[in-house]
């Protein structure tokens, strides 16, 4: 056997081994990086009030974070790539002061600069460490002699792909088995591997080559620089934008904010696979009517269709093939056989990574006073199409044509099956909406003039006020009803796509409850049965509980959001019209935090009537609340939910709550829909043993079953588990 015959194999093997490491490397990187997002997440919601700015702020500090450690990378690339190495793993090391993370409550106002510090103190140093993996790695390949070491891109599908991982290992099992401070050792544990792993790569590492036999590295154009950022840009912002439009309009928990950024990342992987899997040119042809039917599923669509979970699957598939289309121009434009190009390449894809984040959390909040950001950049993702820069077919004027034969038809048919023709609007807005599905140049102008036109059709509303803070959009609006030849006014109050009050401003119903509040409903058993003289209420809303108030009764409301105090005082009339015996009192703060100050005051009824959206914020509901709520109690006093929610059953969860903090509970799930202005609600109440509960069983309420659940807790909670789909 010939020297060349003997290694063969032991060069094979080393080939493989080196892919095997520097793959599981990257892997065990990407993974950790990507657990540790929505852990800080959960961790970052009680901090917060519960709203998913939280999240979308923490999304573009991880942006920032990212940016920091890719130019840390370049700059490092100066260096030889075991230098380069050596560097990473100083960094690393420094992240060990900082673990395992513990997030504190922090003094002040909840804002985004808030989180920011936060973030920064915990989590910056191991996070930024981190970021420096992906190019600091296949840096280190790519000088390790191996026969793929000039295009090392591949390793970057695998970096994605333990992202990918990591951010389904989270709600699937870290979430649901360990609370917050046995993931936070857990991650720990990673974090160590990843530093032994990673100096296991270095002693793979090419020798330094000595200065003067280095190849000088050309220098990247400028327009391949925008290009490289504009790619990035667009589904990063549309990541965080398709998020809040979600956490608004659903839940506001880190479950959903998984699976955006999980698509996110799987669009990287298919994007940098070896083989295409879904053809470019397919997704050029069909991103102008992803992007039309999300416009129209925004802007003209009724909320229980947008807000829908087919609404929200679309969404995120229109997210998907956008942000897939972005990714694979960036892989066609990444530079091959340099070194150096390459961590230029990563750190202007970080670059526009935190562009899109910067837009999102920062700017857009200022600039808008709705969630505008997500439709803009949807619709200015066009601009990455080729198809922008061809003439519009003539074939196309045919098929608007067409469109409007077709909607005649349905006018027709409707007519002979009783139903009336369609609406002018209906006609005007289906072509235009034909028109805005054919090419990328008429999804520009055609969305623009459906933004403008679809107000002046479909929109019933009068005075609409919308406001937009750190804890989201809220808007109030007028609709006018006849009803028994009388022209009835309905003011609403809307957070997100969830109604949440609305008053009457007729008489004599200025100041009878509505929504959720009816005299016939849970909450006026409440007060029919206990007469509670004094009330605690978490959640202002419009003040519609302030409909219950007598000579005899006084009212603490706790609001977090300081636009909805305004609104309520402003807008809606119940806090002045409906007097107690004392004028009511509002604190602004978390409810949670503020209850727990009143050590002194003792309440007849506590009411948590607080959401982010359509979901009660799950440090309000814990174990612990639970347990201080109790202590604020009055005896014989009682405990209510607000629990009415189409995504989210949480009876059975509060019922293991109640039971170990030695609480009875009850349930009441009361349709309403047979008497005017009054909503579907269900309502839990607590309180100690030895409650007389006769009273309330003669209104249906029943007792709730544990099932063997596990009770929420500030470190633990298991969404999957109350899950309705």
């Amino acid at each position: 056997m010939t020297a060349e015959a003997t290694m063969k194999p032991a060069f094979a093997w080393r080939q493989a081994h080196t892919t095997v490491l520097f793959g599981t490397t990257l892997f065990v990187s990407a993974a950790s990086m990507f657990m540790l997002q929505p852990m800080i997440g959960k961790m970052l919601l009680p901090l917060v009030g519960g709203t998913p700015t939280g999240w979308i702020v923490a999304m573009a500090f991880f942006q920032l974070a990212l940016l920091a450690g890719y130019a840390a990378a370049n700059y490092l690339s100066r260096f030889s790539p075991r230098s380069h190495g050596l560097a990473f793993i100083a960094a690393l090391l420094l992240g060990c002061f900082f673990l395992p993370v513990d997030m504190q409550p922090q003094q002040g106002e909840a804002n985004a600069f808030m989180v920011v510090r936060l973030l920064a103190a915990t989590v910056g140093i191991p996070f930024i460490a981190l970021s420096m993996a992906s190019s600091t790695l296949q840096r280190l390949f790519s000088s390790t002699g191996h026969a793929s070491a000039g295009d090392p891109y591949f390793l970057y599908a695998a970096s994605n792909l333990g992202s990918f991982a990591g951010l389904l290992l989270y709600p699937a099992a870290a979430e649901t088995l360990f609370t917050i401070p046995e993931q936070a050792r857990l991650w720990l544990y990673a974090y160590a591997l990843l530093i032994a792993l990673a100096a296991a790569c270095i002693t793979l590492a090419g020798k330094p080559v000595p200065a003067p036999a280095r190849a000088k590295a050309e220098p990247v154009p400028a327009k391949l620089r925008l290009q490289w950022v504009a790619c990035a840009f667009f589904p990063s912002s549309l990541m965080l934008g398709v998020t809040m439009h979600i956490t608004t309009e659903v839940l506001a928990v880190p479950l959903i904010w998984v699976f955006p950024l999980g698509l996110y990342l799987l669009t990287f992987v298919l994007a940098f696979a070896r083989k295409q899997i879904v053809p470019l040119y397919w997704l050029e042809k069909a991103q102008p009517v992803f992007i039309s039917v999300s416009i129209a599923l925004i802007i003209i669509a009724m909320p229980t269709v947008s807000a829908s979970w087919y609404g929200i699957g679309w969404h995120l598939l229109a997210f998907s093939a956008i942000a897939l289309l972005c990714h694979m121009r960036l892989a066609g434009l990444r530079p091959l056989g340099n070194e150096r190009q390459l961590t230029d390449y990563y750190l202007m894809i970080a670059v526009g990574g935190a562009l899109g984040g910067v837009l999102n959390a920062f700017i857009a909040p200022l600039v808008f006073s709705r969630l505008a950001e997500y439709p803009i950049v949807l619709v200015l993702s066009c601009l990455l199409n080729p198809g922008l820069r061809t003439p519009y077919p003539p074939r196309h004027m045919l098929y608007c044509g067409l469109g409007a034969a077709g909607v005649l038809l349905l006018s027709f048919a409707r007519k002979h099956l009783g139903l009336g023709f369609l609406e002018a609007r209906d006609i005007v807005l289906t072509l235009i909406f034909a028109l805005v599905t054919l090419h990328p140049r008429a999804v520009i102008a055609g969305s623009a003039l459906l933004a403008v036109i679809t107000p002046l059709f479909i929109s019933p509303m009068k005075n609409m006020t919308s406001n937009r803070n750190f804890f989201g959009v809220i808007k109030v609006y007028d609709r006018n009803y006849m009803k028994d030849d009388e022209r009835i006014t309905i003011r609403t109050f809307q957070h997100g796509s969830t109604l949440h009050g609305l008053q009457v401003l007729n008489n004599p119903w200025e100041t009878e409850p509505t929504s959720y509040f009816g005299r016939k409903a849970p909450v006026g058993d409440l007060f029919a049965t206990l007469n509670p003289k004094k009330i605690a209420v978490m959640g202002l809303g419009a003040g519609t509980l302030a409909c219950y108030a007598n000579p005899s009764r006084e009212f603490t409301f706790l609001e977090i959001d300081p636009a909805v105090i305004d609104m309520a005082k402003t807008k809606f009339t119940y806090l002045d019209k409906c007097k107690g015996a004392k004028p009511h009192r509002i604190i602004e703060g978390d409810g949670r935090l503020e209850l727990s100050k009143l050590a002194e005051e003792k309440f007849d009824l506590i009411m948590l009537d607080a959401f982010s959206s359509d979901m009660v914020p799950v440090h309000l509901v814990s174990l612990e609340a639970i347990e201080m709520y109790r202590e604020r109690l009055a005896p014989g006093g009682m405990i209510a939910f607000n629990i009415s929610n189409q995504y989210i059953k949480l009876a059975n969860t509060l019922a293991a709550s109640a039971q170990a903090a030695g609480l009875e509970s009850r349930f009441r799930f009361d349709k309403s829909t047979d008497r005017p202005f009054l909503f579907s609600n269900q309502w839990l109440v607590m309180a100690r043993p030895g409650t007389d509960w006769n009273p309330l069983k003669e209104h249906l309420w029943a007792t709730p079953e544990p099932q063997g659940l596990r009770p929420w807790t500030d470190t633990y909670s298991n969404i999957l588990s109350v899950l309705r789909l």
